[in-house]
């Protein structure tokens, strides 16, 4: 394979996997109306807090971080869905905690909007945007 190929493959595909995120920085639906915005990431993935400071910076928003006790726990994730209201939720965390979470999510009637797998170093981190 052509090196010069491959590397336009490889920066393009990194480009338009944070393309989806910048999407839903817009918090305006159809009609007109505004809906919230909550963006949270694992507490002690520092890899997680980066990328959720960056987005949260993007949408004008404070991102959450919760512990892996709590996005482990169904009570934990209700609380921060109950936190989020009727809106978006975006949540970037490690594979356990994210399956968690978007299954709590589903039981309650939220939808996926928007799921990405990302390795960083050694981290591998679950990006993905929910609507309540």
């Amino acid at each position: 394979m052509d090196r010069r190929v491959f590397l336009k493959g490889v920066l393009g595909g990194g480009a338009l996997g944070v393309m989806p995120f910048a999407a839903m920085a817009n918090p305006f639906v159809r009609g007109g109306g505004q809906r919230p915005v909550m963006v949270v990431a694992q507490a002690e993935l520092p890899e997680a807090l980066a990328i959720a400071r960056g987005l949260g910076a993007e949408m004008g928003v404070q991102p959450v971080s919760a512990s892996v006790r709590e996005l482990g726990s169904f009570a934990g994730v209700a609380a921060l869905l109950d936190r989020a209201g009727q809106g978006r939720v975006i949540g970037v965390m490690d594979d356990a905690s994210a399956l968690i979470f978007r299954q709590i999510a589903a039981a309650r009637g939220a939808g996926l909007a928007l799921d990405s797998h990302r390795r960083i170093g050694t981290a591998s981190l679950v990006s993905f945007a929910i609507t309540t």
